[in-house]
């Protein structure tokens, strides 16, 4: 047994640690589910997971040293580490069979709290296989896990590759947008029949208490964005500002007549101290809320079990928005994922049913030196959007 254990225990961790190197991450992860089958007792599919997630997840306790606001946060990062490790290898434990394999993927996507946590998740792979199938892909990848053993009875195993292959090869020779390098190059930005959509990168760090210091913050990045005037929408970054009614006014003033920025904010809501981590439309004739992030990370920015206080000047406390609906602009579809959402199953099984013409994708990553994080919403992101058959601009905030 120990024989067994200790292989597939240090193979499972390399599929989980691999996940920060370009799309290696979505592509192996499927091993995990031999991995555990493998093993024979429930302590044992237990650790295997266990070596998946940890391995995966690493950078988290660091992630929160930053993150976290001022203060020791190796322990709560640690901690926040561990047991959300361990939840997402508990369901695993009881994966004897490759349907409850299946079960388990799907689970964990969907079912508090492990959904809020799972990341890294083998269902992603079902982007690698079926790009384009939307939630039929979904569907695809679990019946075909929990048919492989009757597949394997009548030795028939080298038949179940042939599908996603045979698509693959298919979806690589359909001819691409001629704009396609733009999607690769954000800062190239792309064009949609029409609707021409740019994306800038930045590299403004976090805000501050300081108000002459995010004023200033506030009048570079403004004039940054003001140097693109060649777009008609323009997509940056996540939480660049507090949407207070000032900063909104100094956007708008700012904005070029006929085009529109989607500026990444901090919006309050009506509830006093209750944010939207979300995305403004800003015109030269106003602004209003177009996007919302449907879960921001959990303990530092959504804490449901905390009473805001209303303190501009404290930590704030943000709205999870669980579901979210495409916009459409000059008749194409377009959804956002910000930040923490992008590596959250339940969050992209919302894209790949509406299936919008293109994915916003909008962090911060300042905080995330050296965690891996950056790398695996990349890689995530990459897959999902894969599936949903959307291309898929990004912005950051470094």
């Amino acid at each position: 047994m120990r024989n067994r254990l200790a292989p597939s225990v240090l193979l499972a961790a390399v599929c989980g640690f691999v996940w920060q190197y370009a799309y290696a991450g979505p592509i192996l992860a499927l091993a995990l589910i031999p991995l555990v089958l493998f093993q024979r007792t429930r302590r044992s599919r237990f650790a295997v997971a266990l070596a998946y997630y940890l391995a995966g997840s690493h950078g988290i306790p660091l992630a929160a040293a930053v993150f976290f606001g001022p203060g020791d946060h190796w322990l709560e990062g640690a901690a926040l580490w561990l047991v959300s490790s361990a939840l997402l290898a508990s369901g695993w434990a009881f994966a004897d069979k490759a349907w409850k394999a299946a079960a388990v993927m799907l689970l964990d996507a969907l079912m508090p709290p492990m959904a809020f946590f799972d990341w890294i998740s083998p269902l992603t792979a079902s982007g690698v296989l079926f790009p384009d199938w939307g939630l039929f892909g979904v569907a695809a990848l679990l019946v075909g896990i929990s048919i492989t053993p009757w597949i394997y009875r009548k030795r028939a195993l080298v038949l179940l590759p042939i599908l996603p292959i045979a698509w693959n090869l298919a979806y690589l020779s359909i001819p691409m947008h001629p704009d396609i390098d733009a999607l690769r190059h954000p800062q190239k930005g792309c064009r949609l029949q029409g609707l021409a959509i740019q994306s800038i990168n930045l590299h403004m760090g976090p805000s501050t208490h300081s108000i002459l210091t995010n004023f200033t913050r506030l009048q570079d990045w403004v004039a940054k964005a003001d140097q693109h005037r060649q777009a008609r929408v323009l997509l940056l970054p996540e939480t660049l500002l507090t949407w207070w009614p000032g900063n909104a006014h100094y956007i708008e003033r700012h904005v070029p007549q006929g085009q529109t920025w989607l500026v990444g904010a901090s919006i309050p809501l009506k509830q006093p101290g209750l944010f939207a981590d979300g995305i403004e439309a800003v015109t030269d004739k106003g602004s209003r809320m177009v996007f919302a992030s449907v879960l921001p990370v959990p303990v530092s920015m959504w804490r449901p079990w905390h009473m805001p206080t209303g303190d501009s000047f404290g930590r704030m406390d943000y709205k999870a928005f669980w579901w979210q609906k495409p916009v459409r602009t000059d008749g194409k579809s377009m959804m956002a994922e910000i930040c923490y959402d992008q590596l959250l199953p339940f969050s992209w099984l919302e894209v790949t049913l509406y299936r919008p013409d293109t994915v916003l994708l909008t962090s911060n990553v300042w905080w995330a030196k050296g965690t891996g994080a950056p790398q695996i919403q990349r890689a995530s992101a990459w897959a999902w959007s894969r599936l949903a058959g959307s291309t898929d601009m990004e912005a950051e905030n470094s």
